[in-house]
């Protein structure tokens, strides 16, 4: 009897889904979006390098992801009722960790980064096992090569589970779990085999944002959000919109690229951006504007809308005093939305005529669209300030409240116009430990991507640094809608332009 009061605890509903996991369920359900990945390289202590400590190896990363899971209940629950209009959260009674915990042992001879990036990509396609049997969303995939000093550490998720703030957190606190381990400081609680018993008292979950604050709406915003819903297609007149790039759903495939700029390259770039009163987020939306004019012609584009993921943790309550997760920006869940810009026809039509008669040529920023692009920047920059000071007042997710249905949404807006040619979203920078003790685990660098994202932005940018380290930038766009060499010549101008400001000051 008692243990099978215990099994219903365990399956009791812990909380409704808040509104931005509904529609990240919506998505993932409809397939129009799969996996997250944020990878970061591990530099491993000496003593755990040689090809005969792999046991402990393999042992203190167990134990570091099971301090985890105990520390972050997001990594704990299933999903019930996925299909129905509103879900739920439930605590599982156990976490197999063979099915979160996966290890890709390569010979000394292979080629470790082709290893990463094919996995890398692979794996953002992946669908997770079906949801409805109430598995976790996530796993680690472990990429170590024999007797080398480092390990890529892929941490691969279904975006319900928590967004990409919540997984640099996790990466934060494995690192500082590993140390733990290694010396002593954590033990292997409730784990038998490879069964990780869960607590017999439900855990508090992260509260949805919705439910922590108010989501104000002024009449104008809301007005103007409803009308364009609604409205019939004859009477959208606004040509920022990607028409250019209509929305295509299958065959379902992420194109993904990337590429790394060394640490002083990127200190360089951060002292032109405060120079110039802007960010890394508001240059790469300023970089962005100059690629998409100079690769499409003014007819099919002849204005642009971009989008930027905001992280609104800074405007939640402190955590509760009970929270194992302790700080209120240290919670994994989702509390991210996005910010919209307008580009207009005449901006976009100055910056062209400052661009060169041939697209099809490698050019470097000209002082003209340097002026330009600062200029931008700092917009973009200003325009992400004025939200963050706003807080959640006219916020997309007070718009979101009104849903009833996520599935008809999704369908719906997969068969309108485009609205967001690109977008950004910065993971920001994350604490690797940087150390000179080689007893130490600490990281070395860090690469964040997405997988299509079928209605979403035609090109997402995805930039992550280390501190003291470098940065990454990725891109990833649908296979389908978007051409492989438009994609890759707009990520070859984001680098190229990118190495000419490093190198210029």
């Amino acid at each position: 009897m008692a243990n099978e009061l215990h099994n219903e605890t365990k399956t009791m509903a812990l909380r409704k889904f808040g509104i931005i996991e509904m529609y990240q369920l919506a998505t993932y359900l409809l397939d129009q979006y799969r996996g997250t990945i944020l990878s970061c390289r591990y530099a491993i202590p000496l003593r755990l390098t040689p090809a005969e400590s792999r046991t402990r190896l393999e042992q203190a990363v167990e134990i570091a992801v099971v301090e985890m899971i105990m520390r972050h209940p997001m990594l704990q629950v299933g999903i019930k009722d996925a299909t129905n209009k509103i879900p739920s959260w439930v605590q599982l009674p156990s976490v197999d960790l063979t099915q979160h915990i996966k290890w890709l042992h390569i010979g000394g001879t292979a080629d470790f980064e082709q290893t990463v990036q094919e996995t890398f990509r692979s794996q953002l396609d992946e669908r997770f096992p079906d949801i409805s049997i109430e598995q976790p969303g996530w796993k680690f995939t472990m990429i170590r090569q024999e007797n080398a000093p480092i390990m890529e550490v892929l941490l691969t998720w279904n975006h319900p589970q928590f967004d990409g703030a919540g997984a640099r957190v996790l990466h934060e606190d494995f690192l500082e779990m590993l140390n733990n381990a290694e010396n002593g400081i954590c033990e292997r609680t409730g784990l038998d085999g490879s069964i990780l018993t869960l607590p017999q008292a439900p855990p508090l979950l992260p509260i949805p944002i919705e439910t922590l604050q108010k989501l104000p709406l002024d009449f104008k915003f809301f007005a103007k959000a409803f009308w364009e819903d609604i409205r019939p297609q004859f009477l959208n007149r606004d040509v920022s919109q990607a028409f250019w790039c209509p929305i295509r759903s299958s065959p379902y495939k992420t194109q993904f690229r990337s590429f790394f700029i060394d640490i002083e390259s990127l200190l360089a770039i951060l002292a032109l951006c405060r120079k110039n009163k802007t960010t890394i987020t508001g240059l790469l939306n300023g970089l962005a504007l100059i690629a998409f004019s100079l690769r499409l012609e003014s007819t099919a584009a002849p204005a642009f809308q971009s989008s930027t993921i905001m992280d609104h943790r800074r405007h939640v309550p402190p955590a509760p005093p009970d929270a194992p997760w302790v700080r209120s920006d240290r919670a994994v869940t989702n509390y991210v939305t996005q910010l919209p810009h307008k580009y207009d026809t005449n901006l976009v039509a100055r910056i062209r005529s400052k661009l060169p008669a041939d697209a099809n040529k490698e050019m470097d920023l000209s002082t003209d669209l340097q002026r330009e692009l600062w200029a931008v920047s700092a917009q973009s920059r200003l325009e992400i300030a004025r939200k963050l000071e706003a807080g959640l007042r006219n916020d997309l997710i007070g718009i979101f409240k009104h849903v009833k249905d996520w599935h008809q949404i999704m369908r719906d807006l997969a068969n309108k116009p485009r609205r967001f040619t690109w977008l950004v979203t910065n993971v920001g920078v994350l604490d690797g430990k940087k150390s000179n003790d080689d007893q130490k685990w600490s990281i070395e660098r860090a690469q964040f991507g997405v997988s299509a994202d079928i209605p979403a932005a035609a090109i997402a940018f995805s930039p992550i640094s280390v501190a003291g380290r470098g940065m990454c930038v990725s891109a990833d766009w649908t296979d389908c809608a978007v051409d492989v060499k438009f994609g890759e010549r707009i990520m070859g101008d984001l680098k190229r332009w990118l190495t000419q400001l490093a190198n210029q000051s």
